[in-house]
């Protein structure tokens, strides 16, 4: 039961969970054995391009930690004054060789607040991955669900195909004993060739939904034949109030508390540096040819005349003031997608009811009782065709219905997700002496 399987919310919770971790990876060539959402989930969790993008931006957000607290490398430097000239300084003999080193000493707490700032943005990583592996798993299950609309939607054709070869058949013999005319027979080959149509359209849609299915995982081609699940599986309807609570647990929506806290620290970060550094130097100076030798030190300081970063502390401000109209306008997008979804969700289930209970039950009727008759010679050819079409219609729109049903429940599951644990291969805190020299390499 499909709907029961792709609760996304629950299988986010379970991510790192044996029901996961137990699909094996990559199927083999030959196995044609259906393909369930449980392992397309899964394969789709393990080899999506989009969600293997994230184990290298957060190594570049740990890296960034990394390098936030690195000191200022010291400087070595060597003068040469007095090196040649006229008279007394002619042949260098009034030279002075000055050898220093000097240090840049950070002021106003520049180093622990880029050490923050490079933490903040590494949580934020952390939300975007959340948000993007919400985003993933609903695309999967919504092409998922296309899959097996599709198949269906061959059977269904199939089954018209077999009927209208079966009436075609039939229409032949009665011309050919006199109980119809050639007119009827053509119409029964037109109903023929009409199905054989939709057969082959249903079949491109298949092979067109499952190459997006394999494309989620990064796969070229689909190396399976078919899917597993029924789009039959239906839940009681949660009231709107209910989900809207559930909403405001989303990451999408959750992760802007950090975001507030990365640009506050970025602010913090751009404040900092209004404060002007200095820099000491110290070192041996050799007078002359007599090798005299004196100690000098001195330091420098730049005057904060000009550049006090006031550019960039204005652009961090605006952007952590805009940070609120952004949540709201977030906010206000992701109520009205639990609304748009919710009211296709009631729709669907509308349009089920009404097909299952009144529509399909009296075209079927009606297609037996024409059927019965025409062989009787109580009704026309054209009724009894326009009957069938009448149900076949009716089949597909409740196709339709149940397909468009899932599809708004996995938006709703998605809205409504909640986080799930970050990857442990990639939730290490600080990076390892081992990845600190490939770094610096």
């Amino acid at each position: 039961m499909i709907l029961r399987k792709f609760r996304l919310f629950a299988i986010l919770a379970v991510l790192s969970g044996p029901s996961i971790t137990a699909y094996s990876g990559s199927r083999h060539a030959g196995d044609d054995a259906p393909l369930s959402l449980a392992a397309a989930l899964a394969r789709t969790l393990r080899e999506s391009p989009d969600l293997a993008i994230y184990q290298y931006e957060f190594r570049a957000a740990e890296a960034r930690i990394l390098q936030a607290g690195v000191k200022p490398n010291p400087a070595l430097s060597f003068d040469i004054e007095n090196a040649t000239g006229t008279g007394s300084y002619k042949n260098g003999d009034q030279a002075e060789n000055t050898l220093s080193l000097s240090q840049l000493i950070e002021r106003g707490d520049k180093r622990p607040a880029r050490i923050r700032e490079a933490q903040a943005t590494r949580t934020v990583v952390e939300w975007e991955y959340q948000v993007k592996r919400i985003e993933v798993l609903k695309v999967a299950t919504l092409i998922f669900i296309d899959v097996l609309a599709a198949q269906r939607r061959l059977e269904l054709a199939e089954e018209v195909l077999k009927v209208s070869n079966e009436a075609a058949a039939s229409t032949e013999q009665r011309v050919g004993v006199g109980k119809a005319s050639a007119v009827e027979a053509i119409r029964a080959n037109v109903a023929v060739s009409t199905a054989s149509i939709e057969v082959e359209q249903a079949r491109r849609d298949i092979a067109t939904a499952r190459g997006n299915l394999a494309a989620q995982w990064g796969a070229k081609t689909a190396d399976f034949r078919s899917v597993r699940g029924t789009l039959d599986q239906r839940q009681h309807l949660p009231s709107l109030e209910s989900l809207r609570q559930r909403l405001l647990s989303n990451p999408d929506l959750t992760r802007w508390t950090a975001v507030r806290e990365q640009r506050q620290a970025l602010l913090n970060k751009e404040q900092t540096q209004a404060r002007q550094d200095f820099t000491l130097h110290a070192g041996p100076r050799m007078e002359g040819k007599g090798a005299d030798a004196t100690f000098v030190a001195g330091l420098s300081i730049p005057l904060p005349i000009n550049d006090r970063n006031q550019g960039n502390i204005a652009v961090a401000r605006a952007n952590l003031a805009k940070l609120t109209e952004e949540k709201r306008a977030g906010e206000a997008r992701a109520f009205a997608a639990l609304n748009e979804a919710f009211q296709k969700l009631a729709g669907a289930v509308r349009e089920i009811s009404i097909l299952e209970g009144n529509v399909i039950p009296s075209a079927q009727e009606a297609e037996k009782q024409l059927s019965v008759g025409y062989a009787a010679g109580r009704f026309t050819q054209f009724e009894v065709l326009d009957a069938r079409r009448t149900l076949n219609g009716a089949r597909v729109q409740q196709l339709r219905s149940l397909a468009d049903y899932q599809k708004a429940r996995a938006e709703v599951d998605a809205l409504t997700a909640q986080p799930a644990e970050f990857p442990r291969s990639w939730s290490a805190k600080t990076i390892s002496p081992q990845g600190a020299q490939q770094i610096k390499k």
